[in-house]
């Protein structure tokens, strides 16, 4: 699909009040601009994003009554159930608890959901299992704020339970001991922009503050929150920014076993970057509650035996290489079922339906059918007699609205702008494919179904260099909100060096007419464009990384987009 390249628009007296007040390179100042810093303070803490620039915790609505009820835990030897939902967030939340918490108490135990026998969130069933183990008190992370039921029915059994979530809440709370989710409607705790293991963390910060601790006890603990909040795919942005600078800077000193398992497959030589945890750590790790257990994710990034961690990391790969398969092999046929349909060139959403398809998986091939066809996409399979999906939706439609607007045909949905997830009966199918189609029709624009480059600005080749690579990473961590800034060169031909990867893959030798100097770069999915490197005269869109190979570093170039020259507008 052919993508639009959309220049951000520059401000010329800003960059330069910012190069000059915070001595730092024109070009990183403007970016900085692109990226919404309009005051010399706001770029000092982009540019520094300390641990010492973290909100007070007790900002957060029922911190204290949080804080209270776990050292009244600790300090009654109550047993503490410690409950994270099955995906990184989740595991990562109860790995992080856990290790804290074993300061203080061994009276813990983990608890993940079963992804099929209990679904998402709090479940009566794991209520049970705390009830049976003498449970008082129950740590939900990553989950439980629309748990209204099961949280009365835990309080039914006398325990406890405390909430540490980040999802919409309902129009009304559970009735937990404290509701900790920044996005309650009574909460005015700064950042709304943080996931499950960063409000968890929120939590242990709160708690050693309250004891009067040094820091330096969760220092350990952010590499978790780091794995899990780029995971998560939220706003690199505020505290998660901090966090993830903190962790990857954990991560960049000593790796724990478990991650160190799952990363020395990948044979890096350079500094661990989001873009690891994401592609890296996380499939391993979800792999665990998409095709078995998620408590196996939790055992191995507590596992401290280098032994032990390299043979349950070896557990998730292989489980991890089994995801791969199935996810090949659905996104064939949902392509196929999709490209095959009437509405293939007249509808403004997908929604597929096969029984046969993996519960576990089809979240992650409705994301690359909405990389390959940029509309909301809704894939279902049967669960117990009904119909249950994953959605996901392009960068510009909020479907989890798209989805709310259709609830009357629906047993039950939930999730956010980008992700949701939903029940019906199959008798419900016809109905909700129409009403959601009509739903998405009445606000989604032709350009909101064509993927959008967004350009920092346009670069001779002469100024590509490791030196603007290395100005470039001031800017880092990167993730959403906080992209790494994408270049445009011009003028730029192939040496004849190009050639085709495996798997669809572009490796690429170019250079300008007139020079010797080559640019090497990878064009990861664009090995259908080959043909087009004949025409002469390219234009390409990508970013710098760093390649080293036995030990020397060199710029290289993430090729996103090429296309023969044009003049490069302010696409709208």
């Amino acid at each position: 699909m052919k993508k639009r390249w959309k220049k951000q628009l520059d401000n010329s007296l800003l960059e330069e009040t910012l190069s000059q007040k915070l001595a730092i390179d024109p070009l990183v100042a403007r970016m900085l601009t692109h990226r919404g810093i309009r005051t010399l303070t706001a770029g000092r803490n982009f540019l520094s994003p300390t641990l010492d620039r973290l909100h007070d915790p007790f900002l957060m609505k029922d911190m204290t009554e949080a804080v209270q009820r776990l050292d009244f835990a600790i300090q009654n030897g109550d047993h503490i159930l410690l409950y994270g939902d099955y995906d990184v967030d989740g595991t990562t939340s109860v790995a992080m608890m856990y290790q804290f918490l074993k300061n203080y108490t061994d009276e813990l135990t983990c608890y993940i959901p079963d992804r099929y026998r209990e679904g998402y969130g709090i479940s009566k069933a794991g209520i049970d299992f705390a009830a049976e183990r003498s449970v008082d008190l129950i740590i939900a992370m990553d989950c439980g704020i629309k748990a209204i039921d099961n949280i009365a029915y835990a309080n039914e059994k006398n325990i406890d339970v405390i909430i540490c979530d980040h999802h919409l809440p309902g129009a009304n709370l559970p009735a937990a001991v404290a509701v900790l989710d920044p996005l309650r409607a009574d909460c005015s705790y700064p950042d709304t922009r943080l996931c499950g293991v960063g409000v968890t963390f929120k939590l242990i910060q709160a708690f050693t503050q309250f004891r009067e601790e040094s820091p330096e006890i969760w220092h350990p603990l952010l590499d978790l929150v780091a794995i899990g909040t780029a995971c998560d795919i939220v706003p690199a942005l505020g505290e998660n920014r901090i966090l993830l600078r903190a962790g990857l800077e954990k991560m960049n000193t000593r790796l724990r076993p478990g991650l160190k398992a799952i990363l020395d497959q990948r044979k890096k030589e350079s500094k661990l970057t989001v873009s690891d945890m994401v592609f890296g750590v996380g499939p391993v790790l979800n792999a665990a509650g998409r095709l078995d257990d998620a408590i196996l994710a939790v055992d191995l990034l507590l596992e401290n035996d280098s032994g032990e961690a390299t043979q349950k990391a070896s557990i998730l790969q292989y489980k991890n290489e089994e995801r791969k398969f199935l996810d090949q092999q659905i996104l064939a046929e949902a392509r196929q079922k999709w490209e095959g349909s009437p509405e293939f060139t007249t509808a403004n959403s997908i929604v597929l339906f096969e029984p046969h398809w993996h519960r576990g998986v089809i979240g992650i091939v409705a994301s690359r059918m909405v990389e390959k066809f940029q509309r909301p996409v809704i894939l279902l399979t049967e669960h117990e007699g009904k119909l249950v999906g994953s959605a996901r939706s392009v960068s510009t439609y909020n479907i989890h609205e798209g989805i709310a607007a259709c609830s009357h045909l629906l047993e039950n949905f939930g999730g956010h702008q980008f992700a949701a997830g939903l029940t019906l009966k199959r008798t419900k199918l016809k109905s909700f494919q129409l009403a959601f189609e009509k739903e998405v029709s009445k606000s989604i624009q032709p350009l909101q179904k064509s993927p959008v480059i967004s350009v920092e600005m346009i670069l001779p080749p002469e100024k590509i260099s490791l030196e603007l690579w290395e100005q470039v990473q001031c800017l880092a961590p990167f993730g959403p909100g906080n992209r790494n800034p994408v270049f445009v060169s011009k003028n730029l031909v192939d040496t004849g060096g190009t050639y085709l990867l495996k798997n669809n893959h572009l490796k690429l030798a170019l250079k300008t007419p007139d020079e010797e100097r080559v640019f090497t770069g990878i064009g990861f999915g664009l090995g259908e464009r080959f043909f087009e490197l004949s025409a002469g005269n390219l234009e390409l869109c990508y970013t710098l990384e760093k390649n080293i190979w036995k030990g020397k570093s060199a710029v290289q170039l993430n090729v996103k987009d090429l296309r023969t020259a044009k003049i490069l507008r302010n696409e709208k």
